[in-house]
């Protein structure tokens, strides 16, 4: 467990702690199954816009209440980190992780029970309350269990988790709501995240700064620990910190681009490229469904409707729905739509699960690199003596970004995954290094306060809205016209990230100086 280390000069940890690595291990597990959670999710919206249980098939506002699903989340994860934050620099963190994550675990269990629009909306609130607790607190930890030259490649370590997580809740939600159905998807992560919370209540609390217990009591009694300073304090100071004020903007424009297209990039891609052929095979595979007593769950009357209908080999979604509306009564078409959905797929086509595997593996393997090098890359160039090195990195990656994520809108597939595998690999290339500079460029004692702030900021302003938008503007135009509106952020969080090189070493040392 860990334990107390020796102090540099700057207040900070000259080594890593004692223990340092298994607190690094279970906080990174926790934070993968927090992305495996966030992801499932974006990955399983094409089936709950397909559940006329959730939404009724001839919703206006459709895809505008599917991308408020992750405002839900976002708005009470961003308005409680504030809070918990606070928490986290007052009392024990690992009791307030661990207390987080059978919550926000609990919650997602509850999102697959859920039965109607309101219900749905309302358990991803939970899941909010969860993770922020957790979200501010577990990057000050690790903050204050390694020294300041170890931040960039522990960074990129703990945040790895967001391609990986996010990668395999597009893959296990996919797949398991292909197979089981979109409920049965949120079951999945429940029990692990419940023994990971566990888990946290076995571990020890250590501050940065605190020296080795002496074998005997002081000649003289120790000084009273140092208030800590209220909320607008904190607030005041890192209005001062520059490179924090940029971090944050460039992290604003990031996540809001981000955000919006992690949570409806699968139902983008499943209406740009899914497409429907009902033949007879298709009626059979409908007729062959039956529930648990052995009844056909479409009914006859139903199979022979589909069978009486004309329908266009290789149809897009839009024109299949509306031929199935025409076919059936609303009722029929509330109740069995979902069913022929899934049956018809045509000869060749991508399906939901494919997509999410495909996607999945693409976000794994380029999201995971990219987190990496660039927190490695931040310690290196830093160590050579770059001015303002995380800030370089972070910036630059995201304007190679830009063109790779305007091509992924036009060029077809299948070469279309290469611009995407392009544009994922660049836009995480900032996630180590970003997060590295909050840490460097605050002090150890309002670190997971400052990180609350930057939550609040970069969510309130950033993921918690676009969703909604970019399903707006979808309904009255197109998801790739959405995607295009909001493609000129990219650019820009990299030229706010540049800007602010200049500030970052200054800031890091008088930072480190008052630790």
């Amino acid at each position: 467990m860990p334990g107390a280390a020796a102090t540099s000069t700057h207040g900070g940890p000259s080594r890593p702690v004692p223990g340092a690595g298994w607190a690094l291990a279970l906080l990174l597990g926790i934070n993968l199954f927090n992305y495996i959670d966030r992801q499932i999710l974006s990955a399983t919206l094409p089936k709950i816009r397909l559940d006329a249980t959730i939404l009724a098939p001839d919703d206006p506002l459709a895809q505008t209440k599917l991308g408020a699903l992750t405002t839900a989340f976002m708005v009470a994860y961003m308005c409680l980190s504030p809070l918990f934050g606070r928490l986290g620099d007052t009392v024990s963190r690992w009791g307030l992780v661990g207390v987080a994550v059978i919550l926000w675990s609990l919650a997602t269990g509850g999102t697959g029970l859920a039965v109607g629009y309101l219900a749905l909306f309302f358990a991803r609130c939970l899941v909010g309350v969860g993770e922020a607790a957790y979200g501010p607190v577990a990057p000050a930890m690790l903050s204050d269990l390694y020294p300041v030259d170890h931040r960039g490649r522990i960074m990129a370590w703990f945040y790895m988790a967001i391609p990986v997580g996010s990668a395999l809740g597009f893959v296990v939600g996919s797949q398991v709501a292909e197979h089981f159905g979109w409920r049965t998807a949120f079951h999945v992560a429940v029990f692990p995240g419940i023994a990971l919370g566990v888990l946290c209540f076995f571990m020890r609390d250590t501050r940065t700064g605190a020296a080795a217990e002496p074998a005997a009591a002081p000649a003289t009694p120790a000084a009273a620990p140092e208030p800590a300073p209220s909320y607008w304090a904190v607030l005041r100071e890192l209005k001062g910190v520059r490179s924090f004020v940029l971090c944050c903007a460039g992290m604003t424009a990031s996540t809001f681009v981000l955000g919006g297209v992690a949570t409806m990039v699968q139902l983008y891609l499943f209406e740009r490229e899914a497409r429907f052929t009902l033949d007879e095979n298709a009626v059979a595979k409908l007729e062959a469904i039956t529930d648990s007593t052995g009844e056909r769950v479409v009914p006859a009357a139903v199979a022979d409707k589909l069978r009486a209908a004309t329908w266009p080999q290789g149809m897009a979604l839009p024109e299949f729905r509306e031929k199935l509306r025409a076919a059936l009564t609303e009722q029929e078409f509330t109740l069995y739509s979902s069913w022929v959905f899934d049956s018809s797929p045509a000869k060749g086509s991508l399906t939901n699960g494919t997509i999410g595997l495909y996607f999945g593996a693409i976000v794994v393997l380029s999201g995971l690199f990219a987190t990496l090098l660039g927190g490695v890359l931040g310690d290196y160039l830093r160590n050579r003596g770059v001015k303002g090195a995380y800030f370089h990195v972070a910036g630059w990656g995201m304007i190679a970004a830009f063109p790779a994520y305007v091509a992924m809108l036009y060029v077809p597939f299948p070469l279309g995954w290469v611009l995407i595998f392009v544009a994922v690999f660049f836009l995480f290339f900032n996630t180590g290094p970003a997060n590295t500079i909050l840490a460097n460029v605050t002090r150890s004692k309002v670190r997971a306060t400052a990180f609350a702030i930057n939550i609040l900021i970069i969510h309130a302003l950033g993921d918690a809205i676009s969703p909604p938008i970019l399903g707006l503007i979808a309904d009255y135009t197109s998801l790739q016209t959405a995607f295009l509106s909001i493609a000129f952020l990219v650019p820009l969080s990299g030229v706010l990230w540049i800007w602010g090189a200049k500030y970052l070493d200054e800031d890091t040392a008088r930072a480190e100086a008052a630790s």
